[in-house]
């Protein structure tokens, strides 16, 4: 036996290397990530998200209508479930007032209602006069305490919040005319240059409170800040007659983004066939 090992060819004792396998990545099967897998990520395991809306209504130079405007909304604050995660900043500037808000999208939604539910639209009982108090009338029917309301911007998947609390200001400016036309090129730019002083304005008052947050001290400190608030004519301009065909209403923005989504297929308008006509 040890002869037989001895006379064997050196070729068959080596053994033969089989050759690496080559891997096209083109012909590999891999798995694509899609848009809508993101998003659920997001929204499952990411931090809690914002939503953001800014909109702007007619509302008389008149603390008194505007307080009872601060009221209603302040009463709604504290009786509905999940509202005191709605925050923001109301601005009246003489006739018209600019109100952001932030929280939960649904409650975004109910807080806008609200507003519109308490608007010349809803409500038909005449507003009161310049320094009365509103009162119902005769019929218990609440006066209208605004009117005009247009949504200006609307954002969410946010997920820093630039807003603590809410708290309404008087804007302490007045009109000097040089208002910028609004036309369909640029009211955009215009809507969001406003959106953009007010979040530096809420961010600055952040930066002020360093943690307090009570209502006397957050007035206080929006005062102080006052110098980040947007103009009363870049204001004045968004709810102006011209601009009104840019901005939604209330109906229009609740069919858009809060009625039920209606979906019909094709599939559906074409099956079942319909019967033929008979004369």
């Amino acid at each position: 036996m040890a002869g037989e090992d001895q006379g064997a060819s050196p070729e068959t004792k080596v053994k033969t290397k089989e050759p690496p396998e080559t891997m096209d990545d083109l012909a590999m099967e891999t798995k694509r990530t899609a848009l809508l897998d993101r998003l659920e990520s997001q929204l499952k395991k990411g931090p809690s998200f914002t939503t953001r809306l800014l909109f702007a209504f007619n509302v008389s130079d008149d603390r008194k209508v505007q307080r009872a405007i601060d009221q209603e909304f302040t009463d709604w604050r504290k009786t509905t479930a999940g509202a005191q995660a709605v925050n923001g900043i109301l601005i009246y500037t003489q006739s018209v007032a600019l109100h952001l808000l932030e929280g939960p999208t649904e409650m975004i939604f109910n807080a806008l209602a609200l507003f519109h539910s308490v608007s010349a639209e809803v409500r038909k009982v005449p507003e009161v006069q310049p320094g009365t108090t509103p009162r119902p009338n005769e019929k218990g029917e609440l006066p209208a305490l605004l009117s005009g309301l247009r949504v200006l911007h609307f954002t969410e998947l946010h997920g820093v919040s630039v807003v603590k609390s809410w708290c309404s200001l008087v804007h302490p400016g007045r009109p000097t005319g040089n208002q910028m036309p609004v036309e369909e090129a640029n009211c955009h730019e215009l809507v969001f240059s406003c959106y953009k002083k007010v979040l530096c304005l809420c961010l600055k008052v952040q930066k002020l409170l360093d943690g307090e947050a009570d209502d006397s001290s957050l007035n206080k400190t929006y005062k102080k800040a006052a110098d980040e608030l947007p103009s009363v004519d870049e204001v004045l301009v968004l709810v102006s007659r011209s601009s009104a065909e840019y901005f939604f209403t209330f109906p229009e923005f609740e069919k858009v983004f809060m009625a039920p989504f209606q979906l019909a297929l094709h599939s559906e308008l074409l099956w079942p066939m319909p019967p033929a006509l008979s004369y």
